[in-house]
């Protein structure tokens, strides 16, 4: 299948070597352990605004259904590029080599996940400028996949595509409900250990999910609850 249409091509020749290690950075948007890091701060954001108010949940059902959804996306991101295992543009043209599968674009996809889930979810600011603010970031990261020359526009654009489709069905399937979310990511990451064939990537998508699923679990039993509620105030 080839998906070159000729635009990565034009944008590696026309742009200058010293703007690499720019891309590069930019492109950290969307790295797996960028996002599974701006998760747990915005967890943990959540639990401290929690104490500031003397709430008797530590985390609310908001910010525990967007981490359970980014969790599963990042496993589903490692499922799409591991069934279709396409490859990337040639060498000959990557600003950094990178040998993995090239479709979808992984870190496209994390970010078009993490940040729209923040936009459609968050409380912070107006709907319209988390939107606005999330389409930019997603916009650098696909550029920046593009500019390295790592990826063609296609892959870029059905990343973005894949993701705000997921975004949506995990809404509607499970109606912001964190249980059903945590759930449906354990299953994307077992998903993800057998389409993968149990590598190190397919385990870590797998425990993360799990992980965030069994913190889940664990902050809603009335027994934390009972003990948070005594010493949180």
């Amino acid at each position: 299948m080839n998906r070159s249409l000729g635009i990565t091509e034009l944008i590696r020749a026309a742009l200058p070597e010293w703007t690499v290690e720019l891309f590069e950075l930019t492109a950290m948007l969307g790295d797996e352990f960028v996002v599974g890091g701006v998760v747990l701060l915005v967890v943990g954001a959540d639990a401290y605004c929690s104490v500031e108010r003397g709430s008797d949940r530590l985390v609310s059902d908001r910010t525990a259904f967007i981490g359970a959804v980014v969790l599963g996306g990042l496993a589903l991101t490692l499922v799409l590029k591991t069934t279709f295992g396409l490859s990337r543009p040639p060498a000959s043209i990557q600003a950094i080599p990178r040998e993995s599968g090239g479709f979808p674009s992984g870190h496209t996809m994390a970010a078009t996940v993490l940040w729209t889930a923040l936009a459609l979810w968050g409380d912070r600011w107006s709907l319209r400028r988390r939107l606005l603010a999330a389409s930019a970031l997603i916009g650098l990261v696909g550029f920046s996949r593009l500019a390295l020359g790592v990826h063609y526009l296609v892959d870029v654009v059905a990343s973005v595509g894949f993701g705000v489709s997921y975004l949506l069905l995990a809404e509607r399937v499970t109606d912001r409900d964190p249980s059903k979310a945590f759930t449906g990511a354990t299953l994307l990451g077992v998903l993800a250990v057998l389409v993968t064939g149990g590598t190190t990537d397919g385990w870590l998508a797998f425990g993360g999910c799990l992980g965030g699923g069994a913190g889940w679990w664990a902050v809603t039993r009335s027994v934390v609850r009972d003990g948070w509620r005594s010493t949180g105030r």
